[in-house]
């Protein structure tokens, strides 16, 4: 595979020559799948009652359990006690444990942004010291970015740090931090002197108040709470980074953040496809179970070819971050910070792809129970609650489709990637859909790049465009390589529906690209609706 294939932007030009995909897990990589579906299923589950019923303490009861299966060190390199798993099987755990949301997020919090800030920007006295303790469960870490007057504009945050000899005080307020109620540790972003935006590690110590737990639409087993910050006294040594580099700290943490919420959506999606389809086989009406009926099973057949063209993209990036991760240098960290950047648009795109998938599969497997669904005695409606969340944080999905354009334009600008020549006219073959909507999101760029801020009614069609590149090109790769008649039918699907989509992007888009709006002639989806349910009813 020639190296151009791995970088910011890289999808814009070609296909990979090969794609990492999850027919390729190996045993050992499945085993640990399995143990942790049977962790989540067995020892998790049983108490999602009390956890909902304000027992915050369970949790962390439940996350010590967790490590003793190594599930809290799942990217933690082994010299601290970790596993140091690959990217792909990472995923492929994530998937695992989002099969019960609350526990999904606090393990989430504590895996990726409670722990990755140490591993990209500690010292070696630091993470010695720190990420044993995470690994292990002794210690439970949390991320407290967002306060009160800064959500998306987290620079604007107003918590200081006053630099007192050899400690600093800080003082502030912090809200909406997971974990809160029972963490040991806690990433904190405050501004030295009121300018320098500062990455801290604070350990729970006299003048850090957690407030009372927040009363949340969802996620009722996790906790969320304010933390007040009241001249809390922290070491020097306790800084991640220099004065001033605490945006970096906090970027390339959620970029990897961004990356792990889509392998969870997808676990989540995949649950919610499951009751849908189990209960359609069960309820009966007029004499059927409803799963015979072409308006049910078409909201399944929908469901699964959105979850195969997430999935495919997911570990096409989580292969890509592997590889970039191991990449050569004489520094580590410089070497992962890189790789945090690098796919940055990428991790953003899966963010975005992954939840609104998650959103469209919820609500259809919710709307296939009927009333039932609006009940708490079904489980889909637990579901419903707790992942509306997954489209609002680590970046909402309009901040993230802003990171994707304005990443892409500037990597245009630096030089990063070279554009494609303007796409041939949109025909009913995949290849020359692909070369379309790369010409045309190529073409918007260039457009763009001139303009330090892209022009705001220009972000959403083109963020559309580029996820929809991203999806269809790694799902029409995907099947080329497995050569399954279930993927290839799901490919032709999702196809149809790009295809039905590119004249209004095209339309949006023509004052940045400069020519008249494409013209696509619809092809019959019933029939593609069709093929991808004869392949999932054969397996029912």
């Amino acid at each position: 595979m020639e190296a151009t294939t791995r970088h910011t932007g890289a999808f814009l030009m070609r296909t990979p020559d090969a794609l990492f995909t999850p027919e390729r897990f190996d045993a050992e990589s499945r085993q640990m799948a399995d143990a942790t579906e049977r962790f989540v299923r067995e020892q998790v589950a049983p108490y999602v009652k009390r956890l909902e019923h304000g027992e915050p303490a369970q949790m962390r009861e439940i996350l010590i359990d967790a490590a003793m299966l190594g599930l809290l060190g799942i990217d933690i390199p082994p010299e601290f006690g970790g596993l140091g798993l690959p990217k792909p099987t990472s995923a492929l755990i994530t998937e695992k444990t989002a099969l019960q949301p609350s526990f999904a997020v606090s393990h989430a919090v504590h895996t990726s942004v409670g722990s990755l800030p140490l591993l990209l920007f500690g010292t070696e006295a630091q993470q010695r010291h720190y990420l044993p303790k995470l690994t292990a469960g002794e210690y439970i870490g949390a991320y407290a970015l967002t306060e009160p007057d800064a959500g998306s504009d987290a620079l604007a945050g107003r918590t200081r740090a006053e630099r007192m000899g050899d400690h600093y005080r800080i003082t502030g307020n912090k809200i909406w931090i997971t974990n809160a109620g029972f963490a040991d540790l806690f990433v904190t972003f405050a501004k030295v002197d009121g300018e320098r935006f500062t990455a801290f590690l604070v350990e729970r110590s006299p003048g850090l108040r957690v407030e009372r737990e927040e009363h949340k639409l969802g996620l009722h087993g996790s906790s969320t709470c304010r933390v007040v910050y009241d001249g809390v006294v922290v070491p020097a040594a306790n800084r991640l980074g220099e004065e001033g580099e605490g945006a970096y700290v906090a970027l390339y943490t959620l970029n990897l953040g961004r990356f792990k919420i889509g392998a969870a959506a997808l676990g989540i999606a995949k649950e919610a496809w499951r009751i849908g389809r189990d209960y359609a086989r069960e309820r009966t009406q007029f004499g059927r179970p409803i799963i015979e009926y072409p308006l049910m099973w078409r909201k399944l057949a929908w469901g699964a070819m959105l979850m195969h063209a997430v999935e495919s993209a997911t570990y096409r990036l989580a292969d890509d971050l592997e590889q970039a991760f191991r990449a050569e240098g004489t520094d580590r960290q410089q070497v992962w910070r890189a790789a945090a950047a690098q796919f940055a648009a990428e991790c953003a795109l899966i963010k975005v792809a992954a939840t609104e998938a998650l959103h469209q599969v919820v609500d259809d497997a919710l709307q296939i129970h009927g009333g039932y669904g609006y009940s708490e005695e079904y489980p889909i409606a637990a579901l419903y609650r707790d992942t509306r969340v997954n489209r609002i944080y680590e970046g909402t999905n309009e901040i993230n489709r802003l990171n994707l354009v304005e990443r892409l334009a500037y990597a245009l600008r630096k030089g990063l990637w070279t554009p494609q020549p303007t796409g041939a006219p949109a025909t009913d073959t995949v290849e020359a859909t692909l070369q379309t909507l790369r010409g045309l999101c190529c073409d918007a760029l260039r457009g763009l790049a001139p303009h330090p801020e892209p022009p705001q009614p220009m972000v959403e069609p083109l963020a559309d465009a580029l996820i929809a590149l991203y999806l269809l090109d790694s799902a029409h790769a995907r099947a080329q390589q497995t050569q399954q008649p279930a993927h290839q039918a799901m490919v032709a699907l999702y196809h149809e529906h790009v295809r039905r989509q590119l004249a209004g992007w095209s339309a949006d888009l023509s004052p940045l690209v400069g020519r008249a709006p494409i013209t696509v002639e619809a092809q019959p989806l019933a029939p593609l609706y069709e093929g991808v349910w004869e392949t999932i009813r054969a397996g029912l």
